[in-house]
């Protein structure tokens, strides 16, 4: 791709509020997913009901879906020489270390006695999940964050990738988004979770997790430049709703494994929330919506943690709460997630950006 289409691509580029919107449903169906004992143990769920929300793991995947689109829409023609490698990656470190070390020293007076020194360094480097020899280590201090090293892992390997993207032919770029739908598909990459990738399988003993999960970012960062190639807003409701509810459709039926095909309508999901105009993306960019979004990250990483001191404090404030403790957590955990959004998130990011700027 020449200088000059990669100068008109980069420019005059629009916030993509629904896909802020969507982030809050899928850490919030996580959340549901952790609760499912409860649920199940007071409530009688629908089959469907119990498969959904069981199936809530999957979410990770469409966070790495949306990752991989948001990063290549927002960095696409400033990722490639070593300066603009060096500011994304301090981007990315503002972004996510503030929440994600509190969430630690929250979650650390549940977790300190069974820590080792090696497992805080590589938790707090964000590299638990990278030793498939350790696979323990995977989800310890704070189970939620093992996605994060993830992450880490995808932002790292980001710029070299987007320069090569941004090279090759949309059709180039289709067929690759092909491939990785199809790595993920048939080696069920959307599944492995920390409860699969620490079996006694070649990929748990020798493949570092991030490499397995690879393929759905890589499938988000194409759709992100072919979004960026296309241009076109459309106006085709039925494509969005469709996506939607074939997403719902394969997280309610019992298929095992198989419900890896979930990545196909994921991404059409979010390619249509970024170029729709419809009821479903007016939903999503409403302003509730895009604070809940914002703080979804936050309810995402502070869940454990929040569950841990609900189950501690309740007792001792009122024993007539005990009660309402489980039932009430998911309700204490957005409300404070929005407050650690507001007061802590943003406001470290704007500062840990400044400093970096001033050191560099």
């Amino acid at each position: 791709m020449n200088a000059a289409v990669n100068r008109a691509l980069s420019g005059n580029r629009n916030t993509l509020p629904p896909l802020t919107g969507i982030r809050f449903f899928a850490a919030f169906h996580v959340v549901l997913f952790h609760a499912l004992p409860w649920l199940d143990s007071h409530l009688l769920l629908p089959v469907p009901v119990r498969i959904f929300l069981n199936n809530g793991y999957l979410a990770v995947c469409l966070f790495f879906l949306l990752s991989g689109f948001i990063l290549s829409y927002t960095y696409e023609g400033h990722s490639s020489g070593g300066s603009n490698r060096a500011k994304f990656w301090e981007s990315r470190f503002a972004r996510i270390y503030p929440v994600y070390f509190l969430s630690l020293l929250l979650a650390l007076p549940f977790h300190w006695q069974k820590l080792t020194s090696s497992t805080v360094a590589a938790v707090l480097l964000m590299v638990q999940a990278w030793n498939p020899l350790r696979p323990e280590i995977s989800g310890a201090w704070n189970y939620p964050a093992w996605s994060l090293s993830i992450e880490a892992f995808f932002y790292l390997c980001f710029p070299f990738v987007q320069s090569c993207l941004a090279k090759v032919s949309r059709n180039t770029l289709l067929i690759l988004g092909g491939f990785a739908a199809l790595i993920a598909i048939f080696g069920h990459t959307p599944t492995q979770g920390l409860g699969t990738w620490d079996q006694t399988s070649i990929a748990g003993k020798w493949i570092p997790l991030p490499v397995l999960r690879f393929p759905e970012f890589l499938i988000g960062m194409v759709l992100g430049n072919v979004f960026l190639r296309d241009r076109a807003t459309s106006k085709k409701t039925f494509l969005t709703t469709f996506a939607a509810l074939f997403s719902l459709l394969l997280l309610s039926i019992p298929i095992g494994s198989w419900v890896s095909l979930v990545v196909l309508p994921f991404g059409l999901l979010i390619y249509c929330l970024a170029s729709s105009r419809d009821f479903l993306t007016a939903l999503l960019s409403r302003p509730l919506m895009l604070l809940l979004g914002g703080a979804s990250y936050s309810v995402y990483l502070l869940q454990a943690p929040v569950r841990d001191y609900v189950r501690v404090l309740i007792p001792r404030l009122s024993l007539r709460l005990v009660a309402f403790g489980v039932p009430l957590t998911p309700l204490i955990l957005i409300l404070f997630s929005i407050l650690v959004f507001r007061i802590w998130e943003e406001p470290m990011r704007h500062s840990i950006r400044r400093w970096l700027a001033l050191i560099f």
